[in-house]
C-alpha cells in the first residue's frame, strides 16, 4: 500500500516538474509582433501565339514580370479610394474614408494610407 502511494507521489512530482519546465521555457518574444516587407514576386508567363510550332524566331520563349507587392497594394488602395471619394461626393456625404468597406477590410498599412490619399483627391476633384 505504501509502495503505491510513494510511486504516485514520485510520478506526480515528475509530471509537475515536466509541466513547469514547459511553462518557464516560453519567452516574451514569442508573443511580440513583427512586420517584414514582402519580397518581390517574379511571375513567369510563357507567351507564344504559335502553339503548334516548336520554335518561332520572331517570338521570345517567355516573358518575366517582376511585381512589388507593396507598390501593387498602394496603387490598388489609391485607385479604390479615388473612386469611393467620387461616389461619396456625388451622393453628398461628408468626407470620411474610414466608413468604407474596402478601407476596413484591408490589413495593409500601405493600402490604407494610399486609400485615404486617393479618397481625398477624388472627393475634392468631384466637388470642384
Amino acid at each position: 500500500m505504501k509502495n503505491n502511494r510513494i510511486k504516485k507521489m514520485i510520478l506526480g512530482a515528475f509530471v509537475a516538474v515536466f509541466l513547469m519546465s514547459g511553462v518557464l521555457a516560453t519567452t516574451a518574444e514569442a508573443q511580440g509582433r513583427f512586420y517584414r516587407r514582402p519580397r518581390a514576386v517574379v511571375v513567369y508567363r510563357p507567351f507564344n501565339p504559335f502553339w503548334h510550332r516548336r520554335y518561332d524566331p520572331f517570338w521570345g520563349p517567355s516573358t518575366y514580370t517582376v511585381v512589388d507587392p507593396l507598390a501593387a497594394r498602394s496603387e490598388e488602395g489609391f485607385r479604390d479610394g479615388r473612386s469611393q471619394g467620387k461616389k461619396d461626393a456625388k451622393k453628398g456625404l461628408e468626407a470620411d474614408p474610414t466608413r468604407n468597406k474596402e478601407y476596413n477590410k484591408s490589413n495593409s498599412l500601405a493600402y490604407r494610407q494610399a486609400f485615404v490619399h486617393g479618397y481625398e483627391q477624388g472627393y475634392h476633384a468631384e466637388l470642384n
